[in-house]
């Protein structure tokens, strides 16, 4: 009765944050989905020293399945970016964990382009692309905002063409 007392009085003190506060076991923050949300296929930093650019086989990103970005890199004057190092990560903030693959980046023949292979949205929702770029003596992060997934729709049985 001692040990249920004491494990009370300790829970009760602790404050509760809610699910937005939640934290996992890499202190990742869960977060909720802003009301507004740019989801463009086209960004840069604040500076406007680096924009990037996503596209893919797909008009939206696909869902549960893997498939590939075609990343362009531009400088301020809208120059290739050549040689960079990206390190991508894709996560899920209202559900604290990212995808089951580990895409893969690579420099294409086409000055600018890089090739992502690897990509896979596993489940519908909320989802950032983070991509840390370096080279030339700098750094940078842009975060690439999608809504994977939510656009599906089931079948409706009453289009069903076997119907009477």
């Amino acid at each position: 009765m001692r040990a249920l007392t004491l494990f009370l009085s300790l829970w009760l003190l602790v404050p509760f944050s809610g699910p937005a506060m939640a934290l996992d076991a890499t202190q990742k923050v869960r977060r909720e989905r802003p009301e507004v949300l740019d989801t463009s296929t086209a960004i840069s930093t604040r500076s406007g020293s680096l924009s990037a650019s996503y596209r893919t086989d797909f008009i939206e990103p696909p869902l549960n399945a893997v498939h590939s970005w075609h990343l362009e890199l531009l400088d301020r004057e809208n120059r290739p970016i050549q040689g960079a190092a990206i390190d991508l990560s894709a996560d899920m903030p209202e559900h604290l964990h990212g995808m089951t693959t580990r895409p893969v980046v690579s420099e294409t023949n086409d000055p600018g382009i890089y090739l992502i292979r690897g990509m896979n949205f596993h489940m519908p929702g909320f989802w950032e692309v983070t991509l840390d770029i370096s080279g030339a003596g700098t750094r940078n992060l842009l975060r690439f905002n999608l809504i994977v997934g939510e656009n599906i729709s089931a079948p409706d049985p009453s289009e069903d063409s076997d119907a009477e």
